[in-house]
């Protein structure tokens, strides 16, 4: 139990976040003594002041000397962009966490629209840290069956998908579902905006460009537990009907467990092979009712008070 100002209450202090947050705003190139002008000052930075972290440079470097209060915590990493396990870790090598992809008028792919300007590649540097994305890959990564609710239509429709790997600040994922008798497979990519996960895919046809959003798992201490894990979310394609409209879906995705001795792939094969048999679930056979009152029911992201 340590207090920086003498008479002000003691705090119980993470020493090793402290020398993290540091590293970290070094690092960054960030400064927090008296050149409040700097645009690199964290008192012009709208992470830091939205998560309501100190202002005065007294309480900043004693933060960082005495360690940062408990209290502090949970604000610290989301500013940083990490968790409070990475914030507070010793073996984590923020150099290399920090240095992530660069984005180029030229990129040519779903994650990042052009024409957006610099403030688009500076948020999305924030948000999607190599270390944050490597973070959420050890929880999310996996084979997960999703089972979805189309706007208007009574069938429950079936997809499955497999987040596989990390690349720089997104997740890589591959899935596949059934639509109008013919198979679909799509590539996407994951990303986090603010308190949200983001989903583009694009199917190998070339045709249906979709989007998905669905909650942060490390942004809500309930959804990050769940064993086993699952996440419900909203997304709007296009159904390929000759009326050309967009339509909206809800959807709940459980990550599966595979057996065991069964690689990610095998199980992937497995869960995919089953979906192109059961492409969907219809009313009255059995567990439509219970899955599609899995996919409606609200999610609950804070405890109940009694």
């Amino acid at each position: 139990m340590k207090s920086c100002v003498g008479g002000r209450p003691s705090f119980k202090r993470n020493t090793v976040a402290g020398e993290n947050l540091r590293t970290i705003l070094k690092l960054m190139g960030k400064t927090w003594r008296k050149d409040v002008g700097n645009p690199n000052h964290v008192r012009n930075w709208s992470e830091w002041v939205e998560n309501g972290l100190p202002s005065s440079p007294t309480t900043i470097d004693c933060d960082m000397r005495e360690g940062v209060p408990e209290s502090r915590l949970s604000a610290y990493a989301s500013c940083l962009g990490t968790t409070v396990d990475g914030l507070c870790s010793k073996r984590t090598n923020w150099a290399k966490k920090l240095k992530g992809p660069t984005i180029s008028e030229g990129d040519d792919n779903l994650l990042w629209p052009t024409g957006l300007g610099e403030e688009f590649s500076k948020r999305n540097k924030e948000y999607n840290r190599p270390s944050y994305i490597e973070e959420l890959f050890s929880l999310m990564g996996g084979v997960y069956r999703m089972n979805y609710l189309i706007d208007g239509v009574d069938l429950i429709h079936r997809s499955t998908l497999w987040v596989h790997k990390v690349e720089g600040n997104r997740m890589l994922t591959r899935g596949g579902f059934i639509m109008f008798g013919n198979e679909n497979q799509y590539e996407a990519v994951i990303f986090r905006w603010h308190n949200n996960l983001h989903f583009h895919y694009l199917c190998e046809n070339g045709m249906e460009l979709g989007y998905c959003m669905t909650v942060d798992p490390l942004r809500h201490n309930l959804v990050r537990q769940r064993k086993p894990f699952w996440l419900l979310g909203t997304g709007m394609t296009d159904r390929g009907l000759v009326d050309n409209k967009p339509i909206t879906f809800v959807f709940r995705m459980e990550q599966l467990v595979p057996e065991t001795g069964m690689s990610l792939k095998e199980l992937w094969n497995t869960e995919s092979d089953d979906m192109r048999k059961h492409p969907f679930i219809a009313p009255g056979t059995p567990d439509y009712e219970r899955i599609r009152t899995e996919i409606l029911t609200p999610d609950v992201l804070t405890p109940e008070v009694a």
